[in-house]
């Protein structure tokens, strides 16, 4: 590869870039607020699903990683970073066959439960090791897919403190279906209202178990918010590092019309293939590389066009422009970037990141945590 080269002529389409300058300045920018309010930066690495870049967080300061799924930590054991908390239960024979090779790597493998009986595996499982298995309540915030309510904290709690392998660190209270509300004010109020109870639930826990222990969550649309709390001692953003049009498009608390405080380090280069129409041309990423939801990608370059990708199929793309807008549509060969929609499934599309400084490819990182979903 001849790296004296633009970027667009190295490379091959659809395919997934990163700046390498915009993804350490994100990096520093959330450390350095997170720092700033004296809690603790636990990245959740399912949105950019790569080593490389959780290496680079916690040597900017991350006390260790996320992860959804037992599958994504052996990877990263694997690359030595260890201090990981699995944030979805692990319940089947299978996922604690994995779990068990987990412990064996690293002593600093944390998970969330929200059943008795599974709590009772994880005990044995932690008993056969020889080991104590760190654990977190996890709550549920409204969402209706993981966690026990916050009412049943307490009396949840008394039954895990009966199981001498496992031991209770906190709490976990994530409100994922907070994250994209478009109103800051609105998204404010409602998270503010979930980690309020969570910090009660906290305090709560407190009162019989006089440990230090962890209230984690948060997310890149409401991290700001939850800093604010002074229950709330660790935060699991993950979109932030690459971002996507979807954290683009809602407020912050400083752009009533967008979030711009972190950069699109991730872009995905789509050339035109096909030019027949007059309304419209064809581009080569379809829906098997831009997942596909209601906020649609953002075509940033070339800067000052008005581009609109839409779904023509699994394998193509319609490039568009925006009504009254009078320029003309790309042409064959042209390359065009785009910040996706969502980050998190269109990364697990890809087998790697090219990165990007100075107009030039200068790297290539595996998606090392692509397709571990188990």
């Amino acid at each position: 590869m001849n790296k004296n080269q633009h970027y667009h002529k190295q490379l091959d389409t659809p395919c997934l870039i990163i700046g390498k300058n915009f993804l350490q300045q994100n990096i520093n920018l959330m450390q350095q607020e997170v720092s700033a309010k004296t809690k603790t930066l636990r990245p959740h690495v399912k949105s950019h699903k790569c080593s490389k870049i959780a290496k680079m967080q916690v040597e900017a300061g991350a006390v260790g990683v996320a992860v959804a799924k037992v599958s994504e930590a052996i990877p990263l054991l694997k690359e030595d970073i260890n201090n990981i908390l699995i944030t979805s239960p692990v319940v089947t024979e299978i996922k604690l066959d994995k779990l068990r090779w987990c412990l064996q790597k690293s002593n600093d493998i944390a998970i969330v439960v929200d059943d008795i009986k599974n709590a009772v595996a994880l005990n044995t499982l932690a008993k056969d090791q020889n080991k104590i298995l760190n654990v977190l309540i996890d709550i549920d915030p409204g969402i209706g897919r993981t966690g026990i309510l916050y009412n049943d904290v307490i009396s949840f709690y008394n039954e895990l403190i009966k199981l001498k392998h496992i031991s209770v660190k906190g709490i976990q209270c994530y409100a994922g279906n907070l994250q994209h509300i478009y109103d800051f004010e609105e998204r404010k109020r409602q998270s503010k209202a979930a980690m309020q109870k969570a910090a009660e639930c906290l305090a709560a826990l407190q009162t019989i178990d006089k440990n230090r222990l962890t209230l984690t969550g948060s997310g890149t649309g409401t991290y700001e918010i939850d800093l604010e709390s002074p229950a709330v001692t660790e935060v699991q953003p993950g979109s932030y590092t690459i971002m996507d049009s979807e954290y683009f498009s809602i407020q912050s608390n400083n752009n009533d019309e967008h979030d711009n405080k972190f950069k699109p380090a991730m872009r995905l280069l789509t050339t035109i293939i096909s030019a027949n129409k007059s309304t419209h041309v064809t581009c080569d990423a379809g829906w098997k590389a831009l997942y596909e939801v209601s906020t649609p990608p953002l075509v940033i370059q070339p800067a000052g066009y008005c581009y609109s990708w839409g779904g023509f199929g699994d394998e193509h793309g319609k490039i568009t422009l925006a009504k009254n807008i009078e320029q003309s549509l790309p042409k064959v060969g042209d390359v065009l970037e785009l910040v996706v929609a969502h980050c998190d499934p269109t990364v697990n599309m890809f087998d790697n990141f090219y990165v990007i400084d100075d107009e030039k490819v200068i790297d290539e990182w595996p998606i090392d945590l692509r397709g571990k979903s188990q």
